[in-house]
């Protein structure tokens, strides 16, 4: 009692303590903690205030303002293990996972010793495909609290990289069972249910998710998954363009579409969707060749021609934009409406590989644009 009557009052002659505030909502809450930790920034600068105002601003997702005020209690207090762990957790939130695997690993060297941040640590290691090491701090933090959701989540993370989807679906059910109100396995189980092709089971997951995050863009490309996969085109680019209402830069519902428009024949539209992909992702696999394919049911023989190019660019064992190309050439000769004569084998890749199937599309995993393990009650 002494001890903790000896830190309050080291808090109050440092003025960073966070003063009580009558109950109220969440919002009135920070903003009076923040108004305090300011004023205590603005009289003695102690590096405690920035740390526990980069907490709350990341609370408010806020991660820019977070990472501004935790460097500046780094500065301050470097050897301070606390402030590294919150650090990582900033950087996981602004996708940064390098630089916050190294923040975690500091402040697990520096003696923090908790769940969340074995957590965060296995969180940060399957980003960066550790996926052995990911283990290891999963299961420990399981041993220190083992009714923690979000660490079977991340373990159902961990098998499905592994290629144990059995697994996964196993870990993922159990956090639901931990954590009702979570976001993540929702996502997952509905995909890969979809992708299974046990589509009542990854619609029953969906509508389960829905009831507590309605908007969530994630869930809204999963149920567009779901619908393409069972060829309802019309209501998957729904979906898909419902998902990017919400996330506007969520590349893969801008390709799925379209691709569900190149199925419909809808031609301009499916080059609108691929052309925001390179947009958005430069690097994004196969988007040339789709184009091209487009370019090519327009009888746009240069551009398609240019398009094949750059498939081939990308992919050298891509023998089907090899194929592609030697097509758009013969056109531009032979014109138009004439059958193309038979010719020996036109191109070969100059490096072996394996030849893509363009009618199996790998769905990429989604990862919500919420924060990790977000509450319905913070929707």
């Amino acid at each position: 009692m002494g001890c903790l009557l000896a830190a309050c009052s080291e808090d109050d002659r440092r003025q960073t303590r966070i003063p009580v505030v009558p109950e109220n909502s969440a919002e009135t809450r920070n903003q009076a903690a923040l108004e305090a930790l300011t004023r205590a920034i603005n009289q003695n600068r102690p590096a405690s205030a920035y740390a526990k105002r980069a907490a709350i601003y990341m609370d408010l997702g806020k991660p820019d303002e977070a990472i501004s005020d935790i460097n500046e209690a780094l500065e301050r207090e470097n050897n301070e293990g606390r402030y590294h762990f919150i650090k990582a957790k900033i950087l996981r939130e602004r996708q940064q996972f390098e630089e916050g695997l190294e923040s975690a690993l500091r402040a697990e060297g520096l003696g923090v010793n908790t769940p969340e941040l074995y957590i965060v640590l296995g969180d940060l290691m399957q980003h960066e495909k550790q996926l052995d090491r990911a283990r290891f701090y999963l299961v420990k933090a399981l041993q220190m609290a083992p009714y923690e959701g979000e660490a079977f989540y991340l373990n159902g993370l961990v098998a499905a990289k592994s290629g144990d989807t059995t697994r996964a679906l196993s870990y993922y059910k159990r956090a639901l069972v931990l954590k009702p109100r979570f976001l993540e396995p929702y996502v997952q189980l509905s995909i890969i249910h979809s992708v299974r092709g046990d589509y009542a089971s990854a619609i029953a997951y969906n509508k389960r998710g829905a009831g507590y995050f309605p908007n969530d863009p994630g869930l809204l490309y999963a149920l567009g998954h779901i619908y393409q996969q069972t060829s309802v085109s019309d209501s998957a680019y729904f979906f898909y363009q419902k998902a990017l209402q919400f996330q506007p830069s969520m590349v893969q519902a801008q390709f799925q579409s379209g691709l569900v428009m190149m199925k419909l024949r809808n031609m301009p539209q499916a080059l609108y969707h691929f052309d925001q992909v390179l947009k958005l992702a430069p690097g994004h696999p196969r988007v040339h060749y789709y184009m091209a394919m487009c370019y090519e049911q327009f009888k746009e023989w240069e551009q398609a021609g240019r398009m094949y190019a750059l498939a081939m660019q990308e992919n050298a064992a891509d023998l089907q934009a090899y194929y592609g190309y030697w097509r758009v050439q013969k056109r531009k000769t032979y014109g138009e409406g004439t059958e193309l004569p038979y010719e020996e084998h036109p191109f070969q890749p100059t490096r072996p590989g394996q030849v893509l199937d363009t009618t199996r599309v790998r769905v990429m995993m989604i990862q919500p644009r919420s924060r990790f393990g977000r509450d319905s009650t913070k929707n």
